[in-house]
């Protein structure tokens, strides 16, 4: 066996990595294609960025060995702040990127003034930015699980209702649907998602994950089951390779896991290309 697999057997922070990376790219493979197809690339990185200002406040509140704490209070500040950034841009009349461009760089402001005032000496920052696989532990695993299960039964058994939403909301409104219930669902979904991805990919670059499968997916699936699927397999196969290869090579593993990612998608739309190019000779 190759020593570059060989370690995630071995070594227990490895292999919590490796499944955790698993639970993580299934779970954005899943929500992705809606993250692009309802044009809410945008509102995913505020949501991220905001996660830095909870985990300021949690960081300023416990100490560091107090994971399970830091957890829950980071998540349920995102969860308020993503509430509050879904009620102001549900079917609003000021265009929503204006309100998410504010919540934006606001919230990731405070975050590291609140960080540099009450947290500095309680955890360093960057691993929170861009990921740390040594912070994972049995218990993010099991969070990581649930999250997927969560995410896989509120997107996918009402699959038909999301497209429905996505493409015709109108329609879907005048048909019964709650577009409300649907609204924030999604961005919750998204908080829980994103705060259980904070060690392993970063609250920044766990954007990559968010978008690239989804962009992929819609630009090579035929119908709406193929997109998810297609979503799915890329995210994770380029995922875990992007984990072995931050561990062959020593290198930071959300960064790695975003490069990876981003090059799987230069390479599979080139390939396309050429195929097109090809075909019509």
């Amino acid at each position: 066996m190759s020593p570059w697999i060989g370690d995630f057997f071995e070594y227990d922070f490895l292999m919590y990595a490796l499944f955790g990376t698993l639970f993580l790219s299934i779970t954005c493979g899943i929500i992705s294609p809606l993250i692009i197809a309802r044009k809410n690339a945008f509102m995913g990185a505020a949501i991220s960025h905001s996660t830095l200002l909870g985990l300021a406040i949690s960081l300023s509140l416990f100490h560091t060995v107090q994971a399970l704490p830091i957890f829950i209070s980071t998540l349920i500040i995102t969860v308020f702040l993503t509430l509050f950034l879904a009620y102001s841009t549900f079917r609003q009349k000021i265009p929503s990127d204006s309100m998410i461009g504010i919540f934006y760089t606001a919230t990731m402001a405070l975050g590291i003034i609140i960080h540099t005032l009450f947290a500095k000496d309680k955890g360093d920052l960057l691993s929170f930015l861009f990921g740390n696989i040594l912070l994972l532990t049995r218990e993010d695993l099991y969070l990581s699980m649930f999250v997927l299960v969560v995410t896989a039964l509120g997107i996918l058994w009402p699959m038909k209702k999301w497209l429905f939403l996505t493409y015709d909301e109108e329609g879907a409104i005048t048909s019964g649907i709650k577009a409300s219930l649907f609204h924030y669902a999604f961005f919750i979904l998204l908080s829980f998602l994103i705060v259980t991805s904070i060690k392993l990919a970063g609250t920044i670059l766990v954007e990559t994950l968010l978008l690239v499968p989804g962009f992929f997916a819609l630009k090579f699936a035929k119908n709406s089951k193929q997109t998810f699927l297609y979503s799915i397999i890329f995210s994770t196969v380029f995922a875990s390779l992007g984990i072995v290869l931050a561990n062959a090579f020593g290198l930071p593993s959300g960064a790695t896991l975003a490069v990876v990612l981003f090059a799987g998608l230069v390479v599979s739309l080139f390939l396309k290309k050429v195929y097109n190019l090809i075909r019509l000779r």
